[in-house]
């Protein structure tokens, strides 16, 4: 089944922080693979998960199932809530069945009646079983029903995305992501996937307008320079009309160091400023640059021990070709 959010960046390994208060948490409530500790520890644990966007849905399942079985009357309405996350993440880890029993449950509690007003939160989760079990006709014409319904509901917009790309329609995954972004213009992670599609399809000039985007919505975070300045790089070799910039290469040199500044030491972004370096006429200033960004990726090497004294060598061996 297509995966359930977009997947434009490469996941972030979380910091020793954040796996250290993790193992705190769990500490509290899994023991020996069973679940134990009070009804607030666990919610407390499954907040966390959602909070700080962890990815672990087998225990999600497994604590979110012990709170309905064995502490349902400290839910409250928060039942229905934990319901739907257990049932994305039951599919989530291929557990079809109590994903099954808790769309039936909440069936039971939201059907409504009218068929002209039907329970948009139902239509929902009854496309993502449809996805589950390959069905993606099923899916996409319950998303679209769901568009009808309501017109900006950014689940459907989404889903509609990744139906396309799962189906290998590129060009309608395309089409349905601008349709959304000029309805969500702020969703960065929109941009990021339609500048992957672009790459795709051989028009860095319409990714670079994507990274754009992500740099005014986002301009102290490192990666959206990053990726710009090496979509700049890709298009040194086409010609000034395809690649829309006079002189890629000496942008890119400016995106690289802004990237720098945003984040010191950046191996990709030291590599791409020599580089680009490399390709320009050499004055005493680029020199100058260029021998910095080759002792700051010595330094960085060196520390790796022997697998990055070779990476050095072909590092070294690349920028001096």
């Amino acid at each position: 089944a297509p995966g359930f959010i977009f997947s434009a960046m490469e996941p972030v390994e979380p910091s020793a922080d954040l796996a250290s208060e993790l193992a705190e948490r769990l500490k509290k409530v899994c023991l020996d693979g069973k679940v134990k500790g009070t009804s607030q520890d666990k919610k407390n644990l499954l907040k966390f998960l959602e909070d700080n966007k962890v990815r672990d849905p087998e225990l999600i399942v497994k604590v979110g199932l012990d709170l309905l079985n064995n502490e349902l009357t400290t839910l409250g309405e928060d039942e229905w809530d934990l319901r739907e996350k257990v049932l994305i993440a039951a599919l989530d880890s291929g557990e079809e069945r109590i994903a099954l029993e808790q769309y039936t449950t909440l069936v039971g509690k939201f059907q409504k009646q009218d068929s002209e007003n039907p329970s948009v939160r139902l239509m929902k989760l009854n496309a993502l079983l449809m996805e589950f079990r390959g069905k993606l006709l099923d899916a996409e014409d319950i998303y679209k029903k769901i568009l009808k319904h309501d017109e900006v509901n950014p689940h459907a917009f989404r889903r509609l995305v990744c139906l396309n790309k799962a189906s290998g329609n590129l060009k309608g995954a395309v089409n349905q992501l601008n349709v959304y972004l000029r309805t969500f213009p702020a969703d960065i992670e929109g941009w990021l996937e339609l500048a992957e599609f672009y790459i795709l399809m051989d028009r860095i000039d319409y990714a670079r307008f994507c990274y754009e985007e992500a740099i005014l919505l986002a301009p102290h975070d490192y990666r959206y320079p990053l990726l710009y300045a090496d979509s700049l790089y890709a298009s040194a070799g086409q010609n000034s009309r395809r690649s829309g910039v006079r002189n890629p290469l000496e942008l890119a040199r400016q995106y690289y160091i802004q990237t720098l500044e945003l984040c010191p030491g950046n191996v990709r972004a030291l590599i791409g400023l020599a580089m680009c370096i490399r390709g320009l006429k050499v004055t005493n200033n680029s020199q100058a640059l260029f021998k910095w960004a080759e002792t700051e990726l010595t330094v960085i090497y060196s520390k790796a021990g022997e697998t990055g004294r070779k990476l050095l060598s072909t590092v070294r061996a690349a920028l001096h070709q």
